[in-house]
């Protein structure tokens, strides 16, 4: 289902996230928690807003913006060239960051069961 690319990434995350955590003043349980935060946020985020793009929402406004620009110009400017936003979106891409926002976050909860549960 998921190839070795999507571990991969996962491997590189861990070690931006063992960075941050090192990088830290104090080094517990809690600034562990809240790097995993910083780089899942990221990854939660752009899976949203590519979300968001991919079902369609933003393509009526698009195409109305394209239209009275298209007017405005008088005809000049072709501005139909680059397809709807919705087009623009990789499938694959999205699974992806969906994928590593996902783990990331599960890690997160994960931590911060342990963190409560102490």
């Amino acid at each position: 289902m998921f190839g070795k690319g999507h571990f991969i990434l996962l491997m590189i995350n861990l070690v931006i996230t063992l960075v941050l955590f090192l990088a830290s003043d104090e080094q517990s349980l809690l600034t562990l928690i809240n790097s995993f935060f910083y780089v899942a946020f990221f990854y939660f985020v752009a899976a949203l807003l590519l979300f968001v793009i991919k079902g369609r929402v933003l393509d009526g406004i698009t195409r109305s913006f394209r239209r009275f620009g298209k007017m405005m110009s008088k005809g000049l400017l072709d501005f139909e060239e680059n397809g709807d936003p919705s087009q623009w979106v990789n499938r694959s891409f999205l699974r992806y960051l969906q994928f590593q926002a996902a783990v990331l976050i599960g890690l997160m909860l994960i931590l911060l069961a342990i963190f409560y549960l102490i």
